[in-house]
């Protein structure tokens, strides 16, 4: 079976090698076109850069010879003859601006003495091409214009030509029509300087962008000479930019080539989308495809008839899968029997599991009202005793605390009734830290009658949660009172609170240094009824309950041991910020229909 399966399958093989061979020719023949007409474009747009800076070349020549763009520098203050007519020069030749400029690097004279953005008066001695021009050489530079924001090319001459110079003319060549043309003509081409930064690029996004990150010495180099002035230079590409490579820029897969322009050490960049260089591909690939299908098809056909003489074998079994179907009938039937029973079942358990339930709550009710009722009967005696005393005032204190203390009552045993129901409590966004402290008032009373101590270490800045006040009041209740319990035997007896946020998540800590929970019961102490208290009375419900309410509030409740001694319960919340959807359906009222 095997060696026919082979055999099947060596023809389709065959065409895919085919295949691969015509694509892997073809691609090269394509790539080695596209090299060429890289190669042509380069030499095209090499001649259109360097045919600007010719045709400008001259001009700073020209004005350093011309005593009326340089009589400012004689008089060594600016001069409005000067100004206009560098103003006229620069209508008459296209150049963006002309400026002549002192031997410290200050401007006497410029072409848009008038406006707004005037180089009048204004200091451009840290330029590169004027310490070349003031050293006598002709100063070469692309930046961008310190005043004006605008780019260019800097043309400078020192004048007087002859002798020592006293000054500089420049002429800022504006290289933006280059650049719009090189834009409509819809390839994608761009110019990088000899530290890899894009200065001309037919995709205006890619400007001021680098070939390859720049290292800390040139990157201080251009800051120096403010050549870019604040662009960020961040590079183009995940990996260097190189000749005849393939290169990835803004998602998208290019062949690159590139040739020196022979002016101040530039590059030209010439890319072409990776599938133009495979349109040939396709076809053959297609071919290829269309040819397999079509064996495949002839296969099957072959194959079908095959299966209709197997059919007719098939039918002469049919008797016999319909003396199975019957059997079969029967064990269904004799399944729903046995369902149907097994959901009788099922219904009886829910009664029973429906009264456990009621008497849970029961126990529930009573534990969790005789944490108020206990506050509630030290405010009355505390009360007594202050009218006793004459104190009214702090009497008055006691019952507006009994008041609060009713209240709770009332609101907590309508929290009680939603135990079973969680759905129903009310969602506010709150601080966390008012809950902690509200607990901690309520928790008081036992800490008083313990002589344990308790310590709050809770952050300047608000904990925001999105939750239920009142049952998270419940949770810190049920843990401080159980660390006070678990404490009390202590010589000095300590109860920590500590809040955070961390991760996303508001963290809680209740740290005590009492006997702690022993590893093998850490599991259990979150189960109903189940308690490590042998004095107290506990009914092992708080911890159940508290556990219940964190995870109806999207959060989660755990223990662990503290150092050197103790447990360490820790209540984590969502914090405001990170609260899911999840977590808030939780909270949204239940139907009446899932009563």
């Amino acid at each position: 079976m095997s060696k026919r399966l082979f055999y099947l399958a060596l023809p389709p093989l065959l065409l895919v090698a085919i295949a691969f061979v015509l694509v892997q020719l073809v691609q090269e023949l394509d790539e080695a076109s596209v090299d060429r007409k890289a190669a042509e474009r380069l030499t095209l747009y090499r001649q259109t850069i360097l045919g600007e800076y010719q045709k400008y070349r001259y001009l700073p020549y020209m004005i350093a010879r011309d005593p009326r763009a340089t009589s400012a520098l004689g008089l060594g203050q600016p001069v409005d003859s000067a100004n206009r007519f560098l103003q006229e020069m620069a209508e008459n030749s296209g150049a963006e601006l002309l400026y002549v400029m002192n031997g410290d690097g200050t401007t006497l004279a410029a072409s848009n003495w008038q406006e707004p953005l005037s180089l009048v008066g204004r200091n451009y001695g840290f330029r590169p091409y004027f310490k070349s021009a003031i050293q006598g050489e002709e100063g070469r530079f692309f930046a961008i214009g310190a005043t004006s924001d605008e780019p260019g090319l800097f043309l400078a001459r020192p004048t007087p030509v002859a002798g020592s110079p006293i000054g500089v003319a420049v002429v800022k060549v504006d290289m933006g029509p280059l650049e719009d043309a090189w834009a409509e003509g819809g390839e994608t081409v761009f110019a990088s300087d000899a530290n890899g930064v894009i200065f001309l690029s037919s995709h205006a996004d890619w400007r001021y962008r680098t070939i390859e990150p720049l290292t800390k010495d040139v990157r201080e180099t251009i800051d120096l000479t403010r050549q870019y002035a604040s662009r960020s230079l961040e590079p183009v590409s995940d990996q260097a930019v190189r000749a005849r490579e393939l290169v990835t820029i803004d998602g998208k897969a290019f062949r690159h080539n590139a040739a020196d322009v022979g002016l101040l050490g530039w590059t030209l960049h010439f890319l072409v989308p990776v599938e133009e260089t495979r349109k040939s591909i396709l076809p053959i690939w297609a071919s290829a495809i269309t040819l397999c299908l079509v064996y495949a098809v002839i296969v099957l056909v072959l194959r079908g008839r095959r299966l209709r003489k197997t059919s007719v074998l098939l039918r002469q079994e049919s008797a016999d899968l319909k003396e199975l179907n019957t059997r079969l009938v029967g064990e269904i039937q004799e399944r729903g029997r046995i369902e149907r029973e097994l959901l009788e079942a099922q219904r009886g358990l829910a009664r029973s599991n429906r009264l456990a339930a009621v008497g849970e709550m029961s126990a529930a009710v009573v534990h969790e009202l005789s944490q108020p009722l206990a506050a509630l009967r030290m405010f009355v005696a505390g009360t007594r005793k202050f009218l006793e005393k004459g104190d009214t005032q702090t009497a008055a204190e006691n019952l507006v605390e009994i008041d609060s203390l009713q209240l709770r009552m009332a609101n907590l045993t309508q929290e009680l009734k939603r135990f079973s129901r969680p759905g129903e409590s009310r969602i506010e966004r709150i601080d966390l830290r008012e809950s902690i402290r509200t607990a901690e008032k309520i928790a008081r009373p036992r800490f008083e009658e313990t002589g344990v101590s308790l310590v709050l270490d809770l952050p300047e800045t608000p904990l925001e949660v999105e939750t239920a006040p009142l049952r998270i009041e419940q949770i810190l209740v049920n843990l401080l009172r159980n660390g006070a319990d678990a404490t009390a035997s202590e010589q000095a007896g300590r109860v920590e609170l500590k809040a955070a946020l961390a991760d996303g998540d508001v963290r809680l800590q209740i740290a005590d240094n009492g006997p702690g929970v022993p590893e093998d019961l850490r599991e259990r102490i979150f189960d109903p009824f189940f308690s490590t208290k042998t004095s107290s009375g506990g009914m092992g419900l708080g911890l159940a309950i508290s556990m219940r309410l964190a995870e109806d509030l999207g959060g989660s409740l755990s223990v662990r041991a503290n150092t050197p001694k103790g447990a360490v319960f820790e209540l984590e919340l969502p914090a405001f910020s990170a609260v899911s959807d999840s977590s808030r359906a939780k909270a949204e009222p239940e139907s009446e229909a899932a009563e």
